[in-house]
């Protein structure tokens, strides 16, 4: 369909850096399964829609095939970025959202004390990459420290992003919204202490970004997911614990921000947040 190769071009350009591909993907997909349903389904070629094929998709496809809440949430959230992808390329006329914030499904999070989260294990594996790799110990000190998600850790850049003068970190996030956190204390020497370390992984090739590998450094490219989390699974596998994930180090560091005394707005700005961020990365014991 023209119209799907319009829509990846549009999300291209809305998400242009590399750690946002998933993101892509997901609502292509998503998108491109809607317009299938109703030719398939109903025989019934579609580009814009109205109130009716929301209704349907939903009772016919997204709730028949048992798909999860949240599973059906960020279908419907991919909808609403199509219809604004619709109107901004001037096939919806009127300018109207269908998509309403009561089409998606309330989801009540499970309360996890602060107590419950592996913070322990967390400093284990800094501990751990800290004896082993100044690399990896400047990696999990950023996650713990600065909130970051993996995307926007790897695509850290040296010179863009990390300005030893101000004594301060730029952040390009999700959406490419930009912010900055201080590159003090464990952060600013963790960071200067890896420096060294970069040079001779790089073993004189260029490489833009931060934090590099022996399979990266000549290819001016950045780490990938898949490498930090094995990094992860390594150090929990040498310190006998159940592996985290990258985001479970980003709820451990807002819920330590939170404990320190952050507001919501102070802490929405430190994760790089819209909406309320305390309900759902933060941790607080009773």
């Amino acid at each position: 369909m023209e119209i799907l190769d319009e829509f990846k071009k549009y999300l291209d350009n809305k998400y242009p850096i590399d750690g946002e591909q998933n993101t892509i993907k997901s609502y292509y997909s998503d998108i491109k399964q809607f317009l299938n349903f109703f030719e398939e389904y109903f025989g019934e070629t579609i580009i814009d829609f109205k109130r009716v094929h929301v209704t349907e998709y939903k009772q016919k496809f997204l709730e028949k095939n048992e798909y999860k809440f949240s599973t059906i949430n960020r279908k419907l959230a991919s909808l609403s970025i199509y219809e604004n992808f619709l109107i901004e390329k001037g096939y919806r006329k009127n300018k109207e959202k269908i998509i309403k914030e009561y089409d998606f499904y309330k989801i009540v999070r499970p309360y996890i004390p602060a107590s419950k989260l592996p913070k322990k294990t967390a400093e284990k594996v800094k501990l751990k990459a800290g004896e082993n790799s100044k690399r990896d110990y400047a990696m999990m000190v950023l996650f713990l420290e600065g909130g970051l998600r993996v995307s926007e850790l790897v695509h850290l850049e040296l010179k863009r992003d990390i300005d030893f003068d101000m004594f301060s970190i730029k952040i390009l996030g999700k959406g490419n919204k930009i912010r900055t956190i201080a590159m003090e204390g464990l952060i600013l020497e963790a960071i200067r202490d890896y420096l060294p370390e970069r040079e001779i992984l790089l073993n004189g090739k260029k490489n833009k970004y931060l934090f590099v590998s022996n399979k990266t450094a000549n290819t001016n490219t950045p780490m990938c997911r898949t490498s930090i989390n094995n990094i992860l699974k390594k150090y929990c596998e040498n310190i006998n614990e159940r592996k985290i994930h990258p985001h479970t180090l980003r709820h451990i560091s807002a819920t330590d921000k939170f404990q320190e005394g952050y507001s919501d707005l102070r802490l929405k700005m430190f994760l790089g947040h819209n909406s309320n961020a305390t309900n759902v990365y933060t941790h607080p014991d009773d």
